[in-house]
């Protein structure tokens, strides 16, 4: 049971600390709001950028985590230090991943190649969201796009999504299935996605 869900039933069964627990249920949901506010900003802002990639593979949980370590490692010596450690799935099987605000494109793909992924998420500067291969030939992308052209996300304090960090869960609303060529270089543009929607 979540703690916030804790404090409810103590408060509606103890009148007593009611008047004690109701503030700091409050400052909890308004925490949780604002961090729900900053990730959808981020998402949605144009000329904001971020990379989602994870260095976990085939292997044991120890030799996944010196890899994630070794990500980390790798993206502060790049520079990188807002990073944002996330619990995640792919293909069923969880996964330590990050995301990085402000990630450049070529960091993202090398990184990416080092740890042998099937691929990475990118957010570009001008709003796509797009997943790209890294291992298909000739490669593709797949984009996260709504029918007007906006990114495709869903942001909740509950767990329910595949992505979960500081507090909240989310979910890119990728396209599966609708390859688009990629260059194996530069991200998508939004001119690239105009037949999706």
């Amino acid at each position: 049971m979540k703690l916030e869900t804790k404090l409810i039933r103590l408060a509606y069964d103890n009148k007593q600390v009611r008047p004690y627990l109701l503030p700091l249920i409050k400052e909890a949901r308004e925490k949780q709001a604002l961090k729900i506010q900053q990730f959808q900003k981020m998402i949605s802002l144009s000329g904001t950028t971020f990379g989602v990639l994870s260095a976990y593979g085939v292997g044991s949980k120890s030799e996944n985590q010196n890899r994630h370590a070794k990500l980390v490692m790798g993206l502060q010596k790049r520079g990188y230090r807002s990073i944002v450690q996330l619990k995640g799935k792919w293909e069923g099987v969880s996964e330590k991943s990050v995301i990085v605000p402000g990630m450049k494109f070529q960091d993202l793909l090398e990184l990416g190649r080092e740890f042998q992924q099937i691929s990475v998420i990118y957010k570009s500067g001008d709003g796509v969201i797009g997943m790209y291969y890294l291992q298909k030939s000739p490669p593709y992308a797949e984009a996260a796009v709504k029918s007007e052209g906006e990114p495709s996300f869903e942001v909740s304090p509950d767990k329910s999504h595949w992505s979960k960090g500081r507090g909240i869960s989310f979910t890119f609303g990728f396209l599966w299935g609708q390859h688009i060529p990629w260059d194996g270089k530069t991200p998508l543009r939004k001119s690239q996605l105009e037949d999706l929607y």
